[in-house]
């Protein structure tokens, strides 16, 4: 099965084309960007960079990037304002918004106890997004793996709302490892150096443009 899943990565990174490999190599990095900004913008708050990405980690599960942004910002400003976390709108699941408050509680909150507020019961996806996003400059192996990603693996597109969009603990670190290796393989043939997590991003890039996804 992971040498399908390997396969089906490699077929899709082929498929892409040039632009599509310029942003997903900087897709994470333009990511933490968009939280510096965001951080910078407010540091009156005394808001961290790593609680906004945090923040925009735990509001991401089946959220557009451009939604999940706004829904960060939005949620650091409902909190400083004391805007009761029921009447705050966000485009993903509303039980996430509790877990961003828990990290705008803390105050200076270390690293590791965001990836455990990401991780709860089965956050692989959320805990991973957060490593790719503020550790971009220093991961080597941790890749997130969502709906899209899933699919690609799977090689067919289904519904993120499918039971076939599902994964188990397991089937997720297995797939996060067909990246990996899907890497190593590309950078052997191509003479490159991507990253796994790059790899992920440039074929996450291209599967949308050839299922017309927004």
């Amino acid at each position: 099965m992971t040498d399908i899943g390997v396969k089906n990565i490699m077929g899709v990174y082929y498929l892409s084309k040039e632009s599509e490999k310029v942003e997903g190599v900087a897709w994470y990095k333009n990511a933490y960007n968009s939280c510096k900004a965001i951080a910078r913008k407010y540091k009156c708050y005394k808001i961290t960079l790593r609680e906004v990405v945090g923040v925009c980690s735990a509001l991401s599960p089946n959220n557009k990037w451009h939604k999940n942004i706004i829904d960060t910002e939005h949620m650091v400003l409902a909190y400083k304002a004391g805007i009761p976390l029921e009447e705050v709108k966000v485009s993903t699941y509303h039980p996430n918004k509790q877990k961003a408050k828990d990290m705008l509680d803390y105050g200076k909150i270390p690293k590791q106890v965001i990836r455990d507020i990401l991780f709860g019961k089965s956050g692989y996806k959320t805990r991973a997004f957060f490593d790719c996003i503020y550790d971009h400059k220093t991961n080597k192996d941790t890749v997130c793996v969502d709906g899209h990603a899933l699919h690609i693996y799977m090689g067919e597109k289904h519904a993120l709302s499918s039971s076939k969009s599902n994964m188990t603990p397991k089937q997720y670190l297995t797939i996060s490892q067909a990246y990996i290796d899907a890497c190593d393989e590309i950078n052997k043939r191509e003479g490159t150096s991507y990253l796994p997590y790059q790899i992920q991003a440039i074929t996450w890039v291209a599967w949308r443009r050839m299922h017309g996804i927004t």
